[in-house]
């Protein structure tokens, strides 16, 4: 997030300021707005030409070269190389700013002159004469009240309560089967004991951790897994079994062992 980034009133007063040219106090001020958070930024005159000055034609690289030696040398700004790259940053900048980046763009200035002019953002030697005090306005993100927090807390946990049934997730969590939901698909599939499928579908997803579903495909593998015992013929609510529409013959082969003993039983006592 950007700053707002605003001079204190004593640049007016400032003897140093007020000996800088129209131009050189131009540069100064476009520089506080053109660094990063660490008050770093590039000192090549031909980047800085169009980064500093995009609208004014009129500027030069060889202007912008001599103010940014004049800003040196009153301590204003400190200039400094990496990599042969010409860099420069504003002492002093990290006490009068609150730094909310991880990092900066730039490099930091070599040690020697760390040593010599201070190593932003903490305090610098004075180098020359005294830098002007920068200011920063900043935004301040509001925080959460922790209130918030628990309440959505206890709004979960008041959700697991009154679950009929909890089904494990992909990720660990379990997903609360509220009674709403589970009367729900007894309209929509009236063939199936919804309560003991549930129930089957709780050990697969204790048995295949692998294969269990996420908090929002949960609910399509449901349904599907409803819908296909209503194709089957299903479960009466009452306890007992509705007999599969399928042949006589194939009646020993079906996948479903309690209605197999139920025509066991049955045969056994026809005979």
């Amino acid at each position: 997030m950007a700053a707002g980034r605003m001079l204190k009133e004593s640049i007016r007063t400032s003897k140093t300021v007020n000996a800088l040219s129209d131009f050189q106090f131009r540069l100064w001020a476009y520089l506080i707005t053109y660094v990063d958070d660490y008050g770093r930024g590039s000192a090549d005159p031909e980047l800085l030409k169009g980064l500093v000055f995009p609208r004014r034609k009129g500027i030069t690289e060889s202007q912008i070269k001599d103010g940014l030696t004049v800003l040196a040398n009153t301590g204003m700004i400190t200039l400094y190389e990496v990599d042969g790259e010409s860099y420069f940053y504003f002492p002093k900048w990290g006490e009068h700013q609150r730094i909310r980046a991880k990092w900066s763009q730039f490099p930091a200035p070599p040690k020697d002159a760390a040593a010599s002019c201070g190593n932003p953002p903490q305090s610098a030697a004075s180098c020359g004469n005294p830098p002007i005090e920068v200011e920063v306005e900043v935004e301040v993100e509001e925080e959460v009240e922790p209130e918030v927090e628990v309440e959505v807390e206890d709004s979960c946990a008041e959700l697991q309560s009154t679950a009929a049934l909890t089904l494990l997730l992909i990720d660990g969590t379990e997903y609360p089967v509220t009674q709403d939901f589970i009367d729900q698909m007894q309209e929509c599939y009236p063939a199936v004991d919804i309560m003991q499928e549930l129930r089957t579908m709780k050990a697969w997803c204790i048995s295949n951790p692998k294969k269990r579903k996420t908090e929002r495909g949960i609910k399509a593998f449901i349904n599907n897994w409803l819908a296909k015992e209503q194709d089957k013929g299903g479960k009466k609510n009452s306890g007992g079994y509705q007999n599969r529409k399928q042949p006589q013959g194939n009646r020993g082969q079906t996948d479903n062992i309690f209605l197999q003993m139920h025509d066991e039983e049955h045969g056994n006592d026809q005979r």
